[in-house]
């Protein structure tokens, strides 16, 4: 055991001080830790909410994760472009079933700092493989975990970004890459099998990465790519070539074939919709400054207001804008890269590459984009999103700055060993290992002093009675959350944990196509807090569309609705539309409408399904395109009898419309410039029938500003 003993000591006491100095610099995270989660109280509950879902489809509904019906209910939502992070959700499952979702959420974000720093203290390690076993590199190791987990990037996302949180698999990954490309460059004879175990265990490493998150997986394949160039470049010898590059592709197989049931699913989505794709301004919006990387975070005790002053010129939330890399971490990289030329040049030119991504497809300079009469200058990032199409999904830009961090971690190594190693001969003596630790400590508190953000925000779950109340009502129903604009609320995620009802809404991190709030009457017009171009009336319809969605109470959540118009124009339009229905609550937090148990008179309506553009507004009344070639809808009948079909529409040119109706003759309208009302007689079922209305040539453009059915003289009309 004494010859064993001294070896693993430094790993072990890395590994012990990453978990004291999380504990020290998240504070008072510690005083909350079965009770708060770090961070703002908005993302932070979707993630707590990740955790109680993967728990819940596995244990609870024998389930496929990615896919739940508890979101946008009864249609569900599919979960592959959500932020799951599955890897939390499966390894801190028990946990979760324990001690709770908070304690799951917390032990992963500790997580995240020790095993993300005791990665970069091997990934330096191995940089500074020169002298194996020198007690200097050990601390300069750990000095370069410490800058990539507790890095201003970090911290800012630890405000609830859970899977960006969860960076601990990054150094694993870009360490298991170098030792595959240097073990099958040494290995001629047996390389093969080298490469095999190799690209296996790196394979495994970017699987982890994966289930965090995709960018991250992304921006591990780029490292990659660099890598493998670099030790290219720097062979003569075909064969050598030859094997790195079989290597580095046995790797790729290896991860596509362990995480085919979730990318195929993904690319099959993006090739047939768009839906995930964010505005076209979202990576422009979205990307580093790049004052940015010299900007303190405003997170920061002392000086986080003064940087907030120059902070706010950027375009980014405060999440994404902070990418401050550290004045005392610049200065030991520059150390490193003029010490250590050769070995941490590739570490130069990685920061320097992803730095660059980072900021987007345009510069920006403290939030502009012309300077003068120069500008806007495109940037290399825009060339990337065209060689790799599924780029255009990506929304946060400034992301890749997570590799920056990587790499500057692994050059401030390099320059704390020199000044160990100069501190240690100092006077052509051998000093004692106590002034090199004290020299460490010493970086460590400069280096921590620009990166602090104590004490760092925590967020209490704030729940209601009634929540618990819910979770005790026997029967299948489905809950209507308002206010259900655009920006659901990550809140209602957390209620739901407690009361585990259908939400017919939710906040999920890319829009569902068929979430029932943008295309079911009365749903719509608190969606948009306007009428849609299926709206009918919505007071007469309200008992029949929440009847079949199943929902039993409305929940007006009054404190997300600000003071102001918004705030009086939402509670306006609920006592309107559910003000004669019985109130179960109503205090200074919640009001509560309960549905009568049966529509006393039951109505036809339009729900819109597939084809659709985004509703507009043209002055005076809602309008939606179809998208060539057609678009769908759903006719909802009370019973079977007569209707009348409305459509009032018009054509940019003249172009023909054909309505398909099952069991009926298509119907040709000949739309022109100016909207027409047609009406057509059909003669359907009772419950849901499928209506196509189909655009010829596909290049026409069809506008339509009203749907409507009426039965008899019971007209539904916007």
């Amino acid at each position: 055991m004494r010859t064993r003993l001294p070896r693993y000591v430094p790993h072990l006491m890395a590994l012990l001080s990453y978990l004291a100095l999380a504990l020290v610099l998240t504070y008072p995270l510690v005083r909350g830790f079965t009770h708060a989660i770090p961070g703002d109280g908005f993302d932070g509950w979707q993630n707590v909410w990740n955790l109680w879902w993967v728990k819940r489809a596995l244990l609870i509904e024998g389930s496929n994760p990615y896919f739940t019906r508890l979101l946008d209910y009864p249609v569900g939502v599919h979960l592959y472009f959500h932020t799951l992070n599955i890897f939390n959700g499966l390894t801190f499952l028990p946990l979760t079933l324990n001690a709770g979702e908070l304690v799951a959420y917390n032990v992963a974000a500790l997580f995240s700092f020790v095993v993300g720093g005791y990665g970069g203290y091997l990934l330096a390690l191995w940089a500074l493989q020169g002298e194996r076993g020198v007690f200097r590199h050990h601390l300069a190791a750990f000095v370069s975990g410490f800058v990539f987990v507790f890095s201003p990037y970090h911290m800012a996302h630890l405000l609830g970004h859970m899977q960006l949180i969860s960076l601990e698999w990054l150094p694993f990954y870009a360490l298991m890459i170098l030792v595959l490309l240097r073990r099958v460059l040494q290995r001629q004879v047996q390389w093969l099998k080298t490469a095999l175990c190799h690209a296996a265990l790196a394979a495994f490493m970017l699987v982890l990465v994966a289930l965090c998150d995709w960018y991250y997986a992304f921006y591990m394949v780029l490292l990659s790519v660099l890598f493998w160039v670099w030790a290219v470049a720097r062979q003569r010898r075909f064969s050598a070539v030859t094997r790195m590059t079989a290597a580095v592709a046995m790797t790729a197989l290896f991860f596509l074939i362990a995480t085919a049931l979730l990318w195929i699913p993904m690319v099959r989505e993006t090739l047939t919709s768009d839906y995930m794709v964010p505005p076209a301004d979202s990576a422009e919006r979205l990307s580093a400054d790049l004052t940015a990387f010299l900007t303190p975070s405003t997170l920061h005790p002392w000086w986080g207001a003064w940087a907030a002053v120059w902070a706010d010129r950027f375009t980014a939330s405060l999440s994404e804008r902070t990418v401050f890399v550290g004045y005392s971490v610049l200065a030991l990289a520059l150390i490193g890269v003029l010490r250590y030329r050769r070995g941490a040049a590739l570490w130069g030119v990685a920061a320097l590459i992803f730095a660059i991504l980072a900021l987007g497809p345009r510069l920006h300079i403290g939030g502009e984009i012309r300077f003068g009469a120069i500008g806007p200058i495109p940037l290399p990032y825009a060339l990337l999103t065209q060689l790799f199409p599924l780029l255009r999904i990506s929304r946060s830009v400034s992301r890749f700055s997570v590799v920056v961090m990587l790499s500057l971690g692994v050059l401030a190594a390099m320059g704390s060993a020199w000044l160990l190693h100069k501190a240690m001969t100092r006077g052509g003596s051998r000093q004692p290992r106590g002034v090199s630790v004290l020299i460490a400590l010493i970086l460590i508190g400069v280096i921590g002093l620009e990166y602090l953000a104590v004490p760092y925000p925590i967020s209490f779950p704030e729940t209601h009675p009634f929540h618990y109340q819910l979770a005790r009502e026997p029967g299948e129903f489905a809950i209507m959350d308002v206010p259900m604009d655009e920006w659901d609320r990550p809140a209602n995620l957390l209620f739901q944990t407690v009361h585990g009802k259908p939400l017919i809404s939710g906040y999920t991190s890319r829009p569902n196509p068929l979430a029932p709030a943008w295309r079911t009457p009365v749903l719509q017009v608190f969606r948009y807090r306007g009428l849609d171009v299926n709206s009918g009336d919505t007071v007469a319809l309200a008992e029949t569309v929440l009847a079949d969605l199943n929902v039993r109470y409305v929940i007006v959540h009054k404190h997300d609705l600000p003071p102001g118009a918004y705030r009086t124009e939402t509670l306006d339009l609920v006592e309107r539309v559910f003000g004669t229905w019985p109130v179960m609550v109503d205090d200074a937090w919640l009001k509560v409408f309960r549905r009568p148990d049966e529509p006393t008179h039951r109505l036809p309506y339009l729900v819109l399904d597939t084809g659709w553009g985004e509703r507009t507004w043209d002055g005076q009344r809602p309008v939606r395109a179809i998208r060539p070639p057609r678009a769908t809808l759903q006719a909802h009948m009370p019973a079977a009898g007569e209707v009348t079909l409305e459509i009032e529409a018009h054509a940019v040119g003249m172009a023909p419309l054909r309505i398909v109706v099952p069991g009926h003759e298509a119907t040709v309208l000949m739309l022109h410039e100016q909207p027409i009302l047609h009406r057509i007689r059909l003669s359907l079922p009772a419950g849901e029938t499928p209506i196509a209305l189909e655009v010829s040539p596909e290049t026409a453009t069809v506008m339509v500003q009203r749907l409507d059915l009426s039965i008899g003289s019971a007209r539904v009309i916007p």
